[in-house]
């Protein structure tokens, strides 16, 4: 009021060191990504197919094992996440084991979902058994079973 102005003080100022320096690995930043080899592509086929070509789902698979032996140890078969994650890893098994043709996967697929099933008739009782959830399962492993009689007789 008597005519002086006062500057304004700034409210951001740029920080003069990182303060997450020294707390995580130097190496494993969290935004720093591996560059892919091949990038990830459809092959277009005749009649309309497409192949994949270049996927890796390994880091995936890795990531969601981690996240079921987490919600097994800590909560048991009675985590409604787990029937969910279970399932999850059974179609990325069943991915892979169509990527590099290799019946092993297809084992850990079943596992998978006989895993999701049974945690699923610990949360329901015998209810499950009628549950759409529990049916479609089912189904799946038949037609996963198929699969890998079909690349077993191919001797894959």
């Amino acid at each position: 009021q008597d005519g002086t102005a006062i500057a304004p003080i700034p409210l951001l100022v740029s920080m003069p060191r990182d303060l997450l320096e020294g707390i995580f690995e130097a190496a494993a930043h969290p935004t720093a990504e591996a560059p892919r080899e091949v990038a990830a592509f459809f092959e277009r086929r005749p009649g309309g197919q497409l192949l994949p070509r270049g996927v890796d789902n390994d880091q995936q698979i890795e990531f969601y094992e981690d996240a079921l032996r987490d919600l097994m140890e800590h909560y048991g078969s009675r985590h409604a996440g787990v029937p969910l994650i279970a399932s999850g890893l059974a179609v990325l098994y069943d991915t892979k084991a169509g990527l590099e043709k290799k019946s092993v996967h297809y084992d850990k697929a079943v596992e998978a979902l006989t895993l999701a099933q049974s945690s699923l008739f610990e949360l329901m009782g015998t209810a499950a058994f009628s549950h759409p959830t529990f049916v479609s399962h089912e189904h799946r492993k038949a037609k996963i079973e198929r699969k890998k009689a079909r690349r077993q007789a191919k001797g894959q």
